[in-house]
């Protein structure tokens, strides 16, 4: 018990519950203790906090150790997922702040230059409804459902009101995804399905200038909560160059979904 965090007076006050099949009741537990004053007050709460001990009118038991136990490893378990989490985001926090000084110092370049981290899904789509604004010539979207159509709807009809051209991949699964392609087919907007049963990038380029990006870590299908990296804007000509290079090779090799 010491060896788990317990304190001499606990094991002390838990040994000798454990032999009385009744227990004892709490005031001769106090009165009987050879420590200072206090200590086997607050030894008695530790216990019963823990669950190796029970009150019952008035009167102090001892748990199934089983039981007890148990229910020490699982707020054990519990109390290092949390310190674990503090560690994590703490980190998360630290590495964005020494990251981009460890790297301008040996490439000479900001990250920043290269890529923009945006915090969530919903900065994501507000960025990408603007750099639909700034399109001029030509937008190719990478999607799976496409379910976030509506929320960039009302973008792509003024971009074709402006000539426009737009090109979608993504994938036909379901009834609801088959009504969202055959309404991109009615707005004249291009649209091929990917050959690929899962493609993990997603993303809008725009004009070849600018692009909003995503890369998911899993199936989004096979777990109940799918992972992302962390949702990014860039106008770096590489990147953007990647990006391009892989949805034109896709678009190639895309079944046209026109009858």
């Amino acid at each position: 018990m010491r060896e788990l965090g317990f304190s001499e007076e606990e094991c002390m006050i838990y040994f000798d519950l454990l032999t009385r099949s009744e227990g004892e009741a709490i005031e001769n537990i106090l009165a009987h203790s050879k420590g200072p004053a206090g200590q086997a007050e607050e030894a008695v709460k530790s216990l019963v906090d823990k669950g190796m001990v029970r009150i019952r009118s008035n009167r102090l038991e001892a748990s199934e150790p089983k039981l007890a136990l148990s229910k020490l490893q699982e707020d054990r378990r519990a109390k290092m997922s949390r310190e674990i989490e503090v560690v994590n985001t703490t980190a998360s926090r630290l590495l964005s702040l020494l990251e981009p000084q460890y790297w301008e110092v040996r490439l000479g370049v900001k990250p920043e230059d290269l890529l923009d981290p945006l915090p969530s899904l919903e900065a994501m789509e507000l960025q990408t409804i603007r750099i639909l604004s700034n399109a001029t010539r030509d937008v190719a979207i990478s999607a799976e459902n496409f379910s976030w159509f509506d929320k960039v709807r009302e973008e792509i009809d003024r971009g074709l009101d402006r000539g426009v051209r737009f090109r979608v991949l993504m994938k036909v699964k379901d009834n609801a995804t088959r009504e969202r392609l055959d309404e991109l087919r009615r707005m004249k907007i291009q649209v091929r399905e990917s050959r690929e049963e899962w493609y993990p990038v997603r993303g809008t380029l725009s004009d070849n200038a600018e692009l909003v990006f995503l890369i998911w870590t899993g199936r989004e299908s096979e777990v109940e909560r799918p992972k992302f990296y962390r949702p990014h804007y860039t106008k770096n000509p590489g990147m953007i160059r990647v990006f391009a290079d892989a949805f034109e090779r896709r678009w190639v090799e895309a079944e046209k979904s026109d009858p």
